[in-house]
């Protein structure tokens, strides 16, 4: 998923979070302005959903910083205040606001979610000498291309940037995972070879 729909879907879950979170805040009325507590649970909202788009904490930490930072400028008097139901101008800044702060850690952004892994090792599959591997080393050598791919970008790659250095580093690995698979199921055949004897 490219990173502008991924942060583009963060804003969006950030609305859910906030109207969750402001809809219990509303409920129990004893919060007009804002506390220490309240502050809490808001922040504790916001660091939670950036579990699911950062691992690093310093980032985490980040975007829960920004995203309470907004919401207090945004609602001045506290969150019990807003009307029941969110205008959709409110919905607009809200999911700017989102937006805004997961820009702030876009370097920490872990772009190696399981789809993008599948999808890449995917193609890895289609290759011709993968094809003509047996069923039970297809995997290892797919699973060797990738973690050498996933390696050299750690931070994954964008569009048409690292477009010829991506093609190297994928030949290159081709090139060593098979090296790497063939000495490998070598030895295991003269390990039997000598067993046997």
């Amino acid at each position: 998923m490219h990173r502008t729909y991924r942060q583009l879907l963060f804003a969006l879950l950030s609305i859910i979070s906030l109207a969750i979170t402001c809809n219990k805040c509303r409920q129990t009325k004893t919060r007009q302005e804002w506390t220490p507590q309240l502050e809490t649970q808001m922040y504790d909202v916001f660091y939670q959903q950036s579990a699911s788009f950062t691992t690093d904490e310093n980032a985490k930490k980040e975007y829960a910083d920004c995203c309470l930072a907004k919401i207090k400028q945004l609602f001045p008097k506290g969150i019990s205040n807003m009307e029941s139901q969110m205008s959709d101008s409110v919905k607009i800044v809200i999911m700017k606001m989102g937006s805004e702060c997961a820009l702030s850690f876009k370097s920490h952004i872990n772009i190696w979610q399981p789809e993008v892994i599948q999808q890449l090792k995917l193609q890895f599959y289609s290759y011709a000498e993968t094809k003509l591997l047996p069923e039970n080393i297809k995997k290892e050598y797919v699973d060797c291309i990738a973690f050498k791919v996933m390696t050299k970008f750690p931070n994954g790659f964008e569009g048409n940037n690292n477009k010829d250095t991506l093609k190297n580093v994928i030949q290159k690995a081709r090139k060593d995972c098979l090296k790497l698979i063939i000495n490998k199921f070598q030895k295991l055949k003269q390990q039997r070879l000598k067993d046997t004897n």
